[in-house]
């Protein structure tokens, strides 16, 4: 087990790291600077190695330093973790709601949905940690949030994934586009019209891209980003046509744009991400529901059609 020195230990190296010096890391930590010198003797002692040098009465971070530093602060983190679940068992802390998610969500959806939930819950904190894909699905394995939203595929024997909702690609282009009037658009309406797509890391470009061979057009892609938030932003300032899930479109997209069908059709699935076997909290249906209400009045706002898989009110039964 590791001794309260030993945290210490960490913390005034953390500290002296993050402060520039003795000093500095004494005064935050409400230590004599005697007493941080000789902790930090005693750390590169045991480390058997020297974690600064001494430059002009100056400590200077060495090569090994960096290293060393990673470690201490996942460790500090791992401990502080510790101490919030304490907290929270023993009732001085607000409960918490814990979600991970992809950064198109996070930027266009989530933030929405969160202050909705904070007027219904307003003394809940929420951790909202983003990540790609996979480092969503191997957070949600280690249980290290309540919750994930992803687009569908997802599989992993200690998952349990529910959809939420379906829905199609689209285009987002300005108002006045030759395009805006057009209900529906089709490859062959893109024919030499720049582009702004997802990167072919993304499944949907994949299908993207045969929906234009299919056709025997050749997509002109001025702009690739893995961010719907990013390539809508894009399409606001005049660099091209955003192609991408009308869902994260109709929240990314600014009030000077339209969001038109994407033909051939092709579909994206919202799902609710959560470690199997474990039972749902009322907090997280709590969210799911105020989710569900601010997709419905985004979809009345920018005309959608996504089929809702569940509603509202299944979530805060």
């Amino acid at each position: 087990m590791v001794q309260p020195m030993q945290i210490k230990q960490l913390e005034i190296f953390d500290a002296i790291v993050r402060a520039g010096s003795v000093s500095a890391a004494a005064r935050e930590l409400g230590m004599t600077q005697s007493a941080v010198s000789r902790i930090l003797a005693k750390f590169e002692s045991e480390l058997g190695f020297d974690l600064f040098n001494r430059r002009n009465g100056r400590l200077v971070p060495s090569s090994r330093s960096s290293l060393v530093l990673t470690r201490v602060r996942r460790v500090l983190e791992a401990v502080s973790e510790l101490h919030d679940v304490k907290q929270d068992w023993a009732g001085k802390r607000p409960q918490a709601l814990e979600l991970v998610t992809v950064p198109s969500l996070a930027q266009g959806v989530i933030p929405r949905v969160l202050s909705e939930f904070s007027k219904t819950y307003p003394e809940i904190r929420i951790h909202l940690d983003v990540r790609t894909t996979q480092a969503t699905i191997d957070s949600i394995i280690a249980r290290q949030a309540d919750f994930g939203l992803l687009t569908l595929p997802v599989s992993h024997q200690t998952l349990s994934v529910q959809p939420l909702m379906r829905m199609k690609s689209a285009c987002v282009l300005p108002k006045g586009h030759r395009l805006a009037d057009k209900t529906e658009i089709t490859p062959k309406d893109l024919e030499n019209e720049p582009l702004v797509l997802l990167t072919r890391r993304q499944p949907s470009r994949l299908l993207i891209d045969e929906a234009f061979r299919r056709e025997g057009v050749k997509p002109f892609v001025r702009i690739e980003t893995a961010n719907v938030h990013a390539a809508c932003q894009c399409t606001q300032e005049g660099l091209g046509i955003t192609i991408a899930n009308a869902l994260m479109a109709g929240y990314s997209a600014s009030t000077g744009m339209v969001i038109r069908s994407f033909g051939p059709q092709i579909h994206h699935t919202l799902a609710l991400i959560e470690p199997a076997g474990k039972d749902r909290s009322p907090l997280t249906s709590g969210f799911l529901s105020c989710f569900y209400k601010d997709v419905l009045r985004m979809e009345q706002e920018r005309c959608l059609n996504i089929e809702h898989l569940h509603d509202a009110h299944s979530f805060s039964e």
